[in-house]
């Protein structure tokens, strides 16, 4: 179902503009501001009076298209993933691997949008048509059903998180300075790797052994070294042929 499915067609219609230079309150244009909002404030700033503001009606407008602000939060989620393009690859690895960094690059572009993701089964044409295909790559090249059914809600919480996180420090590294947030962020680290390699070595030999392990790698990297340890984990279940 698209959010066009869900608009009955009497209500579809512009309504007659009390001004001309109103914008028709319809669905997908409800929808589109909250994302607007989100992009610019992030998802704890939409409601359903700023909404209303933006088409110069009030709240009670709004609840002829939606039940209430959570309705109008899932529905901008569901216009965002149904953007995604669906997995493909030649191996169940190739399209899991490329499916995973395509979600995260969609939740990433729209600010906290990924939080919305928690405690909820993200629903879409997309996700529903994404599922069946990595499902049935991965029951094909021989992961177990079970496994292969159960990657599927395991990784969905991994990306969130990883996309959540990353918006949480660009908000924690944005800290008035006027510096970049990156520049704050690699400060941030530099003093962290500094107060671990102050650490007693005799107490912590292994740790202060490995820091450039430990503080190796950017954020796409360490995301990929997660995504690979999902795919052998699921391999590794493969039963032998």
């Amino acid at each position: 179902m698209t959010i066009a499915d869900r608009t009955p067609p009497d209500l579809a219609r512009a309504r007659p503009r009390a001004r001309g230079d109103k914008t028709p309150l319809r669905l997908d244009a409800i929808v589109d501001e909250a994302l607007r909002i989100i992009d610019t404030e992030g998802t704890d700033a939409v409601s359903m009076r700023k909404v209303a503001a933006a088409f110069d009606t009030g709240p009670a407008s709004l609840y002829a298209h939606v039940d209430n602000k959570d309705d109008l939060l899932r529905l901008a989620l569901r216009k965002v993933l149904d953007t995604m393009p669906l997995p493909a690859g030649e191996t169940w690895q190739a399209m899991f691997r490329a499916h995973a960094h395509t979600i995260r690059a969609v939740l990433a572009a729209h600010n906290d949008l990924a939080r919305l993701t928690f405690g909820t089964v993200p629903e879409s044409d997309q996700v529903t048509e994404g599922s069946e295909r990595l499902l049935a790559a991965m029951i094909g090249g021989g992961v177990p059903p079970q496994v292969a059914a159960w990657s599927l809600d395991v990784i969905s919480l991994y990306i969130a998180a990883d996309v959540h996180e990353g918006w949480l420090m660009g908000r924690i590294f944005d800290d008035g300075s006027g510096r970049p947030p990156e520049e704050v962020g690699m400060e941030y680290f530099r003093g962290f790797g500094e107060r671990m390699a102050s650490l007693p070595k005799d107490r912590f030999p292994t740790l202060t052994g490995h820091l450039e392990e430990l503080m190796g790698g950017d954020g796409d990297q360490r995301f990929s070294f997660g995504i690979d340890m999902f795919i052998a984990g699921m391999a590794a279940q493969i039963p032998p042929t």
